[in-house]
């Protein structure tokens, strides 16, 4: 008899055992969420910040390669130019001076023009990199409270960890389930600014390449038209 009465306690222990243990088990897999939300938020402001410092390092890049194309432009420029007066500067006496030196104020004009299209070539690119960098900064102004401020501990809400442990742990996988989501979106969000900004840069940087060529092949037309106006109108030679 006695031994019937401790087995039927032990019934009774066992389910409240299970249900202590379900319990723990809820604080276990709180402990095992906690770092990984931590590391997120830590991951996500330091990606963060890594955008901004890579979208600093594009901009100096771009630059850089602006000043190269823009120096190799000016090459040309002046090279036309050069080879342009050695061939007034080295005409025969015979040459009408006055028709020379109209010829030389004519080159300067060009080179003056010239600048100018140079000046509005610079003027549409930093329009143009003013406005992404804008763009960029402020898509990368995160509402960092989204990340501070997410709760682990809401999942306690309206539950009892005691009475209903598996009612919890549900709630515990979908907690886990959405800052795992969270952060795939912050961080595929946050590329995509800063591949999008790539891209623009470089159609900035074409298109700048581009107005350089049309300035340079205005100026070669030019330089073209006044050697035709030496040899025609002045009637001097080309200079060998």
């Amino acid at each position: 008899m006695e031994r019937c009465k401790r087995y039927l306690k032990a019934l009774r222990i066992l389910p409240v055992e299970a249900g202590r243990l379900a319990s723990m088990k809820v604080v276990e897999r709180l402990k095992e969420i906690e770092p990984k939300h931590a590391e997120i938020k830590y991951r996500i402001i330091n990606f963060v910040y890594s955008a901004k410092y890579n979208l600093v390092q594009k901009t100096d890049q771009f630059y850089k390669q602006l000043f190269v194309a823009k120096e190799g432009s000016l090459d040309i420029a002046i090279d036309l130019e050069d080879e342009l007066l050695y061939q007034l500067d080295h005409q025969p006496a015979s040459v009408d001076r006055s028709c020379l030196s109209f010829l030389k104020t004519i080159v300067e004009n060009n080179m003056n023009v010239a600048g100018v299209g140079y000046t509005n070539c610079v003027n549409d690119v930093e329009r143009g990199i003013e406005k992404e960098l804008q763009r960029a900064q402020q898509l990368l102004e995160v509402d960092e409270s989204e990340i501070f401020y997410q709760s682990l501990l809401d999942v306690f809400e309206g539950e009892n960890i005691i009475a209903g442990p598996d009612a919890v742990m549900v709630k515990l996988k979908g907690k886990a389930d959405e800052i795992d989501a969270f952060a795939s979106d912050y961080f595929s969000g946050i590329f995509g600014i800063v591949e999008q900004f790539s891209s623009r840069l470089w159609d900035l940087r074409n298109g700048y390449q581009s107005c350089l060529n049309v300035n340079e092949s205005i100026l070669k037309a030019t330089s073209d038209a006044s050697k035709s106006q030496l040899t025609s109108i002045c009637l001097g030679s080309i200079v060998n």
